[in-house]
Formats: C-alpha cells, sequence, structure tokens
C-alpha cells in the first residue's frame, strides 16, 4: 500500500497528485492523506481517504492575497505537536510499502521512522516559500529549518517542471496536466451562456471584488464564485477551459498546466507573497499567450484590456510534454 500525503493549499496540488494517483492505483492500492475535501477526489479515487493535515500552506485573506502573521501562528501551533504527529504517523505506516507527499514534510519523517521509502513529488517545499517572511520576523526560520530537515529525509525527489527543488539533484519530470475536450456548444446549452460572446473562466477560491463592477463586461464568466451574472457548469474543469477563451487566475501550479495543456491565454495577477509566484510567472510568459493584470485594476473591474490582449498574443516557445503522471507513477514504482 502507497500512502500518499497532500497539502490542503489550494486545489492544484490535489489535482495532479490525482492524476499520478490514478495510475498508481493501477497497480498498488492508495490511501490519501489530505484535509482537500473527500468529494474531490472521489469517483475517480476508488481507495481510502485519511483527513490529516501536516502543514497549512499560507492562510489566504482571499485568493490573492495571504494572511503571513497567522501562518505562522498555526505553523507554531502544528510545529509543537510535532512529536505526538510523528508518532501517530510511524504507527500509521506499519502496514504501509511507501510514502509520497506533495508537499507535507513531516510524513518523509516518519516514513524514514518506519524504515521504508519516502519520496517527494512537488513543485517547491513549504522552506522556499516561507523564508523571505523571515526578512521581517525571525520567527520565520525556525519553521524554515523543519521543513528542511523534513525535506532532507526524502528517498528520492521528483520535481516538476518549473519549480524550487527541494533537495540538490533532483530528477525532473514531465507535466502532468490533461487536455480537455471542446464542448461549447454543450455547455452553452446547459447554463445558457451565449456561445458568440468571449469566454472567461474566472479562476479565484476567493476574491473580494463586487461583481457589479463586471457588468458591462462583454464576456461570459464561468466561475465558482456566487457572483449574479456568473456561469457554472458541471463540465470536467478541463474541458471547461478547452472551451473558453482565456483564463483570469493568480499564478499557480495547477492552472498554468490546464492553460498550457489546453493552449489558453491567461490573464494574471501577481502574488509578491508567494515565492513560487516568481518561478510561474516565467513559465507564462514563455508557455502561454498571457496579459499582466495589476491588483489594482483587478479589484477595479477593469478587465477588458487585458483580456483582449492576452487573446491577441502567442506564446514564446512550445509547451514542454505533458505526459507525467504515468511516467512517475513508472518511477515512483521502482522506488
Amino acid at each position: 500500500m502507497i500512502a500518499f500525503y497532500i497539502t490542503a493549499h489550494g486545489y492544484g496540488h490535489a489535482g495532479r497528485s490525482l492524476e499520478v494517483i490514478t495510475e498508481l492505483e493501477k497497480h498498488e492500492p492508495v490511501t490519501v492523506v489530505s484535509e482537500v475535501p473527500e468529494w474531490f477526489f472521489r469517483p475517480r479515487f476508488q481507495g481510502v481517504y485519511r483527513p490529516r493535515a501536516f502543514d497549512c500552506g499560507l492562510i489566504q485573506k482571499d485568493s490573492v492575497r495571504g494572511d503571513v502573521p497567522a501562518t505562522l501562528l498555526k505553523m507554531q501551533s502544528l510545529m509543537a505537536r510535532s512529536g505526538e504527529l510523528l508518532e501517530e504517523e510511524r504507527e500509521f505506516l506499519r502496514q504501509t510499502r511507501l510514502v509520497v507527499v506533495d508537499s507535507p514534510s513531516l510524513p518523509l519523517q516518519a516514513a524514514r521512522a518506519a524504515g521504508i521509502p519516502g519520496v517527494a513529488l512537488t513543485s517547491f517545499g513549504w522552506d522556499y516559500i516561507y523564508r523571505p517572511f523571515a526578512e521581517q520576523d525571525p520567527a520565520w526560520n525556525e519553521v524554515c529549518e523543519w521543513f528542511r530537515q523534513g525535506y532532507a529525509q526524502a528517498t528520492l525527489a521528483l520535481q516538476y517542471p518549473f519549480s524550487a527543488p527541494i533537495q540538490e539533484n533532483p530528477e525532473v519530470m514531465p507535466l502532468v496536466a490533461r487536455p480537455g475536450r471542446n464542448r461549447r456548444a454543450e455547455i452553452a446549452a446547459e447554463t445558457g451562456a451565449d456561445p458568440d460572446k468571449g469566454w472567461a473562466v474566472v479562476w479565484f477560491h476567493d476574491l473580494e471584488i463586487d461583481p457589479r463592477l463586471l457588468g458591462d463586461l462583454p464576456y461570459e464568466l464561468f466561475t465558482r464564485l456566487d457572483w449574479p451574472q456568473a456561469r457554472h457548469s458541471q463540465a470536467p474543469f478541463a474541458d471547461l477551459v478547452a472551451s473558453a477563451d482565456v483564463v483570469v487566475t493568480k499564478p499557480g501550479f495547477g492552472i498554468l498546466s490546464d492553460c498550457i495543456a489546453n493552449g489558453k491565454p491567461i490573464v494574471y495577477v501577481p502574488r509578491d507573497d508567494f515565492s513560487e509566484a516568481f518561478l510561474l510567472e516565467e513559465a507564462i510568459q514563455k508557455y502561454t499567450a498571457f496579459a499582466r493584470i495589476e491588483a489594482e485594476d483587478l479589484y477595479a473591474g477593469n478587465w477588458l484590456k487585458s483580456l483582449e490582449q492576452a487573446r491577441a498574443g502567442q506564446p514564446l516557445l512550445p509547451p514542454p510534454p505533458q505526459d507525467g503522471a504515468a511516467q512517475i507513477a513508472r518511477r515512483i514504482l521502482r522506488v
């Protein structure tokens, strides 16, 4: 049995992990350990789901703005229980052959204590994300060191493209992304969206904006946000991206992968408080047509210029290889 530990920081980690888990389950049972809600994994995942958290990611004010002091307090509380958590996981892993993480570190320590291999499969470590915060509050140094020591216990480190390595000389794997199917006519019939308008997928879990500011935008807006003009489709997310004209989002690994796989332009708002965003911005500017929208314009509803600019652009480079899930699964199973 494989235990796959997934951070609850957004659904991007869980989405790419689910692709790998689907491949692993063809060969061996998998238990998912995460605070990402169980419904996210069903029905594609048939194994055991165990709700646990071993990191807190970056606590958010909304999808663009993080709450750094609240994150520090949460991490200090979690670290204070690390001895108890480590023993609990070591005991849980007695019937487990292998641990995979994206991106908590304590399960790697538990794997080492249980005498089984631990694989880090990730685009970053939390020490990389948190390190800049130590310039303002030295208490972050202890948090970063806690994660660094945990990642050092990994038997194998696998790294996604455009990522920050957690160990020296990680093995770089192909992108995990599935092209969707253009189902624009079906989605229009389902949602009442005008197929002759521009379609924008607005991908934020939360955004503190008055949707009335977007009332004159000549676009159909597909979003999970509770806006009066929002279109909500039951289509698989990859199909929704494939059917749209442009995506409005923050730099995130999962949504960038979906846009690359489906050849879709991105309008993105920068995130200066999240270190990975700088790597992802660089990848956006290479592999997608894009426009950068400043936070002031995002919250003011001044979207039209950026939407049109992104749609008029062209990627600088062809997309990277995207057959990562099966290849990563094969590599994990050889550990």
